[in-house]
């Protein structure tokens, strides 16, 4: 036992030490004096479904107000890529907002493409129509004449020899999500579901 009193000394000091051991510092500098800003909206939703379609798309179409005075309409992908039924089935973290005008700018290539669907080309010929939504930043000025569009909506319609084809493409860059036009029928639903949304407001 005689060979413990030394040890006993040592925990016991340094427990008295570590005891004693001041509290880290705390950092504050204040920044009450700079602008602050703040923002806030209400925003209302509602998931518009054309009962005359064949089967539900793999997007949503959504009628929206922010604070009861700016409507406009949002796409928005699934979740899962699965059909689109009720408004949970959605992403809203990647909808794409398009005001009324934008809507019927749409809704007119969407016409004109359904219009073109059933026209032959050779060969040597075809035609496209594209629309576009890009947001005021990812338009990017490369020169006088030369700017870089990254659009978070694209339609591409397309016919040629090889028939028709539209292609809407949903978000930026890397984050898209394609979804492809086989048939006519579904253009022109696409097109009565956009413009029964844009009626409501």
């Amino acid at each position: 036992m005689k060979n413990l009193g030394p040890l006993l000394i040592v925990f016991t000091v340094l427990v008295f030490l570590g005891g004693c051991a001041p509290p880290p510092p705390t950092f504050y500098h204040s920044e009450a004096s700079l602008p602050f800003f703040h923002h806030s909206t209400k925003t209302t939703f509602e998931l518009i479904n054309d009962g005359d379609a064949t089967n539900p798309f793999h997007f949503g179409v959504i009628s929206a107000k922010d604070n009861d005075t700016l409507s406009y309409i949002l796409i928005a992908p699934s979740y899962r890529g699965d059909a689109v039924n009720e408004l949970g089935d959605v992403n809203l973290s990647y909808s794409i907002p398009l005001l009324p005008k934008q809507v019927m700018e749409f809704i007119k290539i969407l016409n004109t493409s359904s219009e073109k669907w059933n026209d032959k080309f050779g060969k040597k010929d075809g035609i496209s129509y594209q629309f576009i939504v890009a947001r005021e930043d990812q338009i990017i000025k490369e020169s006088q004449n030369v700017a870089t569009w990254y659009p978070s909506l694209r339609f591409y319609f397309q016919n040629n020899e090889q028939g028709s084809l539209g292609t809407l493409f949903l978000g930026e860059r890397s984050l898209q999500t394609v979804y492809n036009f086989i048939s006519k029928s579904r253009i022109i639903e696409l097109t009565n579901l956009l413009y029964s949304t844009v009626s409501k407001k």
